[in-house]
């Protein structure tokens, strides 16, 4: 009987004590809570930025991706380079897609672009714009609304990162079907991520928000982004 009351009372004590860190939460934000939420509304207010992507898995495993978005254009660039050596089986994997409007490029192996036809639903630049507007974009910039909603977060050392002073903030996420962790750096003035690194993955790199991209690319591939229009 003694144990089970000790188990109760426990029990109590343990919902209780995730209900006033849930209302201290609620009522006073940390500031690493405070610092991604400035950085989610930052991100909605984006309409141009590059990115990189780099992860060596091993010694013999290399993987790249770049990408360029103007939603001014609403145009979006990519390229991807994974190759494998030392191994049974290497590769070496090249891919240079344009999307433009709703229309997806592919560039071919004599350096002409090749119009795909529609890109889709979900995908084509228009999408990319609209949920970059939105603050939604996933794969492109941090995901802010799971980092919002469920990081733990450890404020870092200032340090400069594509010449922008930022801070670095580690962070944990837990969700059912979520278990990262990382460090993102942010722009000390415009709250803006300038680099992202996942533990046991690779490290991303932004740069070049909000200024002009000019794209080496035939003005007949640009055309159908003008009947499309920016993004809101």
């Amino acid at each position: 009987m003694d144990n089970r009351r000790w188990l109760w009372i426990g029990a109590t004590l343990l919902v209780a004590g995730v209900i006033f860190w849930a209302v201290g939460q609620a009522v006073n934000p940390s500031s690493g809570d405070m610092e991604f939420k400035k950085t989610l509304e930052s991100i909605k207010q984006v309409k141009s930025f590059r990115g990189t992507y780099i992860e060596s898995a091993s010694g013999a495993q290399h993987s790249e991706r770049l990408w360029e978005v103007d939603c001014n254009q609403v145009i979006v660039h990519q390229q991807s380079h994974d190759s494998q050596a030392n191994t049974d089986s290497p590769f070496d994997m090249k891919e240079d897609e344009l999307l433009v409007g709703e229309q997806r490029y592919s560039r071919t192996s004599d350096g002409a672009w090749e119009n795909n036809g529609y890109a889709g639903e979900r995908g084509s630049a228009k999408w990319y714009c609209d949920n970059l507007a939105r603050g939604t974009v996933r794969d492109l910039l941090p995901d802010m609304y799971t980092l919002v909603s469920h990081a733990i977060t450890e404020e870092g050392d200032k340090k400069t990162v594509n010449g922008v002073r930022c801070r670095e903030w580690k962070f944990a996420v837990r969700t059912a079907t979520i278990a990262e962790d990382g460090s993102m750096c942010i722009g000390l003035d415009d709250h803006l991520p300038y680099e992202m690194t996942m533990k046991g993955a690779g490290h991303y790199s932004y740069s070049d928000y909000n200024r002009p991209i000019q794209f080496d690319v035939p003005e007949a591939v640009l055309q159908p982004a003008s009947s499309t229009g920016g993004s809101n």
